[in-house]
């Protein structure tokens, strides 16, 4: 089951990072939470793919984490495929709707890499005490 979690949150990951390039063009307002979404993508991205090239057991073992990094990847396809359905003048009509979603993607992104920092830090701790 644990290695079952990490193969799909690889395979969701890159799915994610497919699907954050192209959402980049359906969003032409240069909103701050829109912004701030972009960026804290680029860091967490970063920080995940840290934690695939250490590839430390921790991070393959803790399902609960794998499972969170899995929903950000699902939602955020799940908000991909709501703006391919809807066109360009509806995006815009709709900005609360995006704002709220991008308020939260980010608020759970920001967690999610002080998570993996805490998990490096706590491993990096049990190696010193061995």
């Amino acid at each position: 089951m644990k290695k079952f979690t990490y193969y799909l949150r690889l395979i969701l990951f890159i799915a994610y990072l497919i699907i954050l390039f192209l959402m980049i063009d359906n969003f032409y307002s240069s909103n701050f939470f829109i912004t701030l979404y972009f960026i804290l993508n680029a860091l967490y991205s970063f920080i995940i793919i840290l934690t695939i090239i250490s590839k430390k057991n921790q991070f393959k073992e803790t399902i609960s984490y794998n499972i969170l990094n899995m929903g950000i990847s699902i939602y955020t396809i799940v908000i991909y495929i709501i703006v391919q359905k809807e066109t360009k003048l509806e995006i815009i009509n709709n900005e609360i709707y995006f704002r709220n979603n991008f308020i939260m993607l980010s608020i759970l992104l920001l967690g999610l890499t002080i998570y993996s920092l805490y998990l490096n830090k706590e491993m990096k701790k049990n190696d010193k005490e061995k």
